[in-house]
């Protein structure tokens, strides 16, 4: 099985709920999240526990070898993480255009992580499909309303 799904790690997310791992996910300090992009080679298992880029299945994937591609990805910068305005009880986490230039792969997904808390993943952002940039600019542009959105509870 490929990329089917966008998906938070929940083993991060609890630990984060009950402070068995700290990080201010709203930092808006360049760097304290890197996002890795991944061809679809690979399985998220979004129960995996401490899951970390670098350990499997994220330490295989990448378009490492590429023009315009480092391991690891670039530098992500949190513009928010905060309620969505006219979006009822929703939540977003919205990142700065992040863009890879000279670029020549293709990649399906970016994988959010924490490179000061042991490459901790955070979340999973599924394309939808495979995008390629061929010696261009390959260009990750979060929507509006967050690279992630999450539904904290029903409107009453």
């Amino acid at each position: 099985m490929a990329f089917d799904q966008d998906g938070f790690f929940n083993d991060t997310f609890v630990k984060l709920f009950r402070q068995t791992i700290t990080i201010d996910i709203g930092s808006t300090t360049p760097g304290v999240f890197k996002g890795a992009l991944f061809q679809a080679s690979i399985t998220p298992n979004f129960s995996q526990t401490n899951p970390a880029y670098g350990s499997a299945p994220w330490n295989s994937g990448e378009p490492t070898g590429q023009p315009g591609y480092t391991t690891g990805g670039e530098n992500l910068t949190v513009i928010s993480f905060a309620e969505l305005a006219g979006a009822a009880n929703m939540i977003g986490w919205r990142f700065q255009t992040v863009t890879w230039s000279s670029a020549t792969f293709a990649a399906e997904g970016l994988l959010v992580y924490a490179p000061s808390l042991s490459n901790r993943a955070f979340v999973f952002r599924w394309f939808g499909q495979s995008y390629d940039a061929s010696n261009g600019d390959y260009e990750i542009n979060p929507h509006t309303d967050g690279i992630t959105r999450y539904k904290m509870r029903n409107a009453a």
